[in-house]
This record gives structure tokens, C-alpha cells and sequence, in this order.
């Protein structure tokens, strides 16, 4: 990462859950520009100066992802140096069991991959939230009007726009 500050865009948008306790209150919601598929991860990467081509970078890349999801699978955490570290967990259903002999597998409502990312990698860029939040500089886009189909982001530098997400 870059020395300067990125900015990253935010939208404020309105708790609309009417069983939360949080119901009618405003948060930040990051704006997500675009997302990258592997092959423009490739290409940045080959942006960068790397002496590998795109398609041998591609090819780590798509094994390296098929490698990560098997090990996992098997009950093993991968760290990648300088990013983080993906591992397996857990989503009980509420209620749990009251004593271990009622439990069963019925009671797992998921399994999900998690993500932890690294204090910091060879550059020296952070990429924990307390970390990063001094290294990127926030801007307000706007906020969302609405929910789903219906979500109206209005801008403060345009009148309003269409969201996607």
C-alpha cells in the first residue's frame, strides 16, 4: 500500500429492522467501486512490475484458491504470509443443547470460512481495522434511501443515482 492516504467512500444508511433495538438509527456503509475478479488481480499484479507472466500468476492464484478451500475442508487454517489467515467455523442453531448427549449435528446450522488478517506484511502495512482506519482517510458519498430493488443512494455531489448493491 502506498504511503499517502486512500480514500475510502461511505454512504450513511438507516437501521429499517423494526425488532432491533438499533431500529431507525444511521450507520456508515462502505462503497464498493468495483471487485476484482482473479484475472485483474492478475493484471495488477503483473502492473506492479512482476517477473512472472499473467498466466502463470492466474495459474498460482486458481490453484492456490482450490488449495486453500481443500485444506480448510480437512480442519486445517492456512496463513498467508502478509494477508491473514482463513479458517473453519461453526454456526450452532440458537438454543443449543441442554446436555451434550442431546447434541447432534442437526444443531450446526452452517459452516462458514473466516478471515483474519494479519498485523503486517513485508511492506509494513496493517491491515487490522485499528491499523488501517489511521491509514486510509474517510469521505462521505451520500445515503441510501430505501431497501433492495427500491435503494436510492443520493449523493451530495449529484443530484441521485441507481445502487446496484
Amino acid at each position: 500500500m502506498a504511503t499517502s492516504k486512500v480514500k475510502i467512500f461511505y454512504d450513511l444508511v438507516q437501521n429499517k429492522v423494526r425488532d432491533s433495538k438499533m431500529y431507525g438509527k444511521w450507520y456508515a456503509e462502505p462503497v464498493v467501486l468495483q471487485t476484482l475478479n482473479m484475472r485483474g488481480l492478475a493484471k495488477h499484479i503483473v502492473a506492479h512490475g512482476s517477473p512472472f507472466t499473467l498466466d502463470t500468476i492466474m495459474a498460482v492464484l486458481t490453484k492456490a484458491g482450490t488449495c486453500i478451500v481443500e485444506l480448510i475442508s480437512e480442519g486445517k487454517a492456512v496463513k498467508v504470509e502478509g494477508l491473514g489467515k482463513f479458517y473453519p467455523t461453526l454456526q450452532n442453531k440458537k438454543g443449543g443443547a441442554a446436555v451434550k448427549e442431546d447434541f447432534d449435528e442437526g444443531k450446526i446450522e452452517g459452516v462458514h470460512v473466516r478471515f483474519l488478517p494479519e498485523g503486517s506484511n513485508e511492506t509494513g502495512d496493517d491491515i487490522r481495522s485499528a491499523a488501517f482506519r489511521k491509514k486510509v482517510s474517510l469521505e462521505r458519498r451520500g445515503w441510501v434511501e430505501g431497501t433492495g430493488k427500491g435503494r436510492k443512494v443520493h449523493l451530495f455531489f449529484e443530484t441521485e443515482q441507481q445502487d446496484n448493491g
